[in-house]
């Protein structure tokens, strides 16, 4: 599909932390959009998304900053990003299309298709990208650059939208890919969800004292422990049920190490790390 060179008149980004600021980044780079708006909480980070570029505009009102819109995307933790649909939903202008970039689809998706009207195009996109920094500081325009992105069109989806936003992701520089929004929030349960609460739980399992020796096997393992608290009690409660299965998983799988330690079982010992190392491996291949 070919598109013209700009995409959008006025895009607005609701939320310009890391990931909102690189997609104003990237819509400025890529010329996608006439104006780009930002809108923020904060006014330190409007401020800080206008002198580096992410934004032609800051807004704290997002009722004004989204007056002739025709594309918002929502770039804030997915709680909040369920707020701004409710909050906007009424006051967008026809055929405006929105899109998201929270970590779970079901109840993003689930609140988009109940709030907004008819002539409201949303398509669902989760961009796998980002660190555990937080804040526009961090943005960049490049960093959906080799990244995976999930879109979970629905019955539901404007076909034009759905293929405005996926020509947008791919320019970018993400592989794009689509599925259902269950499906999504099952798998990333336990490619995403999954390691980070285990950096977490690493994080609360280690004695305070023993810290001060942690080198850089301990500071890899962990390094997404630094990500927002905030970000990711949303995903897990929003994505409850996916997220308590891959827990119980890693539970069990840790039940049986100690199990074959206890029994000093070192054939079992070995199977286990030989196993998990074989699979490691195997991801580098796909």
């Amino acid at each position: 599909m070919v598109f013209k060179r700009h995409l959008f008149r006025r895009a607005v980004i609701l939320g310009t932390g890391l990931i909102g600021g690189s997609v104003g980044l990237a819509l400025k780079k890529n010329g996608f959009a006439a104006k780009v708006v930002g809108t923020s909480r904060h006014e330190a980070s409007l401020r800080a998304a206008l002198s580096m570029g992410a934004i032609d505009e800051a807004e704290m009102d997002i009722h004004k900053a989204i007056v002739g819109a025709d594309l918002v995307v929502l770039a804030s933790p997915v709680k909040v990003i369920q707020e701004n649909i409710r909050d906007i939903a009424r006051h967008l202008r026809r055929n405006c299309i929105v899109t998201d970039v929270g970590s779970t689809k079901v109840s993003v998706v689930h609140t988009a298709e109940k709030y907004f009207p008819p002539h409201v195009l949303f398509v669902g996109s989760h961009p796998m990208a980002g660190s555990e920094k937080s804040g526009v500081a961090h943005a960049s325009a490049d960093l959906f650059k080799g990244a995976s992105v999930i879109m979970t069109p629905t019955s539901k989806t404007n076909r034009l939208a759905r293929d405005k936003i996926k020509h947008l992701w791919t320019k970018f520089g993400a592989d794009v890919s689509m599925m259902e929004p269950a499906r999504h929030d099952e798998i990333l349960a336990f490619v995403s969800h999954l390691p980070h609460l285990a950096a977490f739980a690493i994080m609360h399992a280690i004695p305070e004292e023993f810290l001060g020796f942690g080198s850089t096997g301990l500071k890899d393992t962990t390094r997404i422990a630094a990500s927002s608290s905030k970000m990711w009690g949303d995903i897990c409660l929003s994505n409850y049920r996916n997220v308590l299965r891959a827990v119980d998983g890693m539970a069990g799988s840790l039940a049986g190490l100690r199990k074959a330690i206890v029994d000093k079982d070192e054939e079992a010992v070995s199977q286990y790390f030989s196993q998990a190392k074989a699979r490691r491996e195997g991801m580098e291949k796909k």
